[in-house]
């Protein structure tokens, strides 16, 4: 995984009644890829507390050509009685590792090239989920709500063993892919990873069948931990518009990245040591849901 280096600068800005401080934060890249920005984790609400949490990796890919499914997040799916939440661990942790940093010696770490910035909070009781979007190179975050989806499992005979557990399996159409699902019936939960909800048991590993994702169960606790909700800078979008803003953001990443007033630089070998970022670049786009 990459790395990228985030450079922070503080702008001073003269006002009537005196000068303030705003910070601002330049990227360094290696190459052009989005990056994720530090957001603050000090403010937020507790909605719930978890009976059992999952560790998963997930594995996906960096590139068109990456078989080998290069990029990897450690992601938790926590589950309460009113609430779950499925959510980057590692980020998680780095961000609020940056908020005390910042406030303690006002300085901060990179975030890796590669973390996932979408996390989901599923609200049981009501049947609905809200997906939340990191912005890349902002602390701006998009929302959506839905209905949880309704998926339907039609059982295999392949059988597996997932972290010492007997998992049967099954597949199941979701967003436009096949997925094949190992759940066990041991753990007789009907949850999952990401969106993946529904079968007879605790789904502890899951791929589409056309090698661009896997997740796969890696750590397991019934230690309680609050389910939380950051007190971010959110909009909402329905669910249409936010895959047709992802899709452009994609696509025409370059164009993204100059209206959004971030700083990127690209580093080189030139004199200067750096350029901008071209308006002409792209980014890989290979979202989980197609449709």
């Amino acid at each position: 995984m990459k790395k990228s280096i985030i450079v922070s600068f503080i702008v001073l800005a003269l006002s009537a009644v005196g000068v303030s401080a705003q910070m601002k934060i330049a990227f360094g890249l290696e190459s052009p890829e989005f990056a994720l920005a530090p957001v603050s984790t000090d403010k937020y609400q507790t909605l719930d507390s978890c009976y059992l949490t999952v560790s998963y990796t997930f594995r996906s890919k960096s590139g068109e050509r990456d078989d080998s499914l290069t990029r990897e997040n450690l992601m938790e799916l926590q589950m309460g009685n009113a609430y779950n939440a499925f959510f980057n661990r590692d980020l998680r942790d780095l961000d609020i590792s940056n908020t005390k940093e910042m406030k303690e010696k006002m300085v901060f770490s990179f975030i890796p090239s590669g973390y996932i910035g979408w996390d989901i909070l599923k609200d049981n009781k009501a049947n609905k989920e809200t997906v939340t979007n990191r912005l890349p190179f902002s602390e701006q975050v998009i929302e959506y709500e839905e209905i949880v989806p309704e998926l339907t499992f039609r059982p295999t005979e392949e059988t597996d063993s997932v972290m010492g557990y007997f998992c049967k399996s099954a597949v199941c159409e979701y967003g436009g892919r096949s997925w094949k699902v190992y759940y066990t019936e041991e753990i007789p939960l009907p949850y999952g990873p990401w969106k993946l909800n529904g079968a007879d048991g605790l789904i502890l590993k899951a791929l589409d069948t056309e090698n661009n994702f896997v997740f796969e169960a890696v750590g397991m606790t019934q230690q309680q931990q609050p389910v939380i909700r950051y007190s971010w800078n959110r909009k909402s979008m329905d669910k249409e518009e936010w895959a047709r803003f992802e899709e452009d953001m994609y696509r025409n990443a370059g164009v993204f990245v100059r209206g959004s007033g971030a700083i990127v630089l690209i580093m080189d070998d030139s004199e200067k040591g750096s350029h901008r970022l071209k308006e002409d670049w792209s980014e890989y786009y290979n979202p989980l849901e197609r449709k």
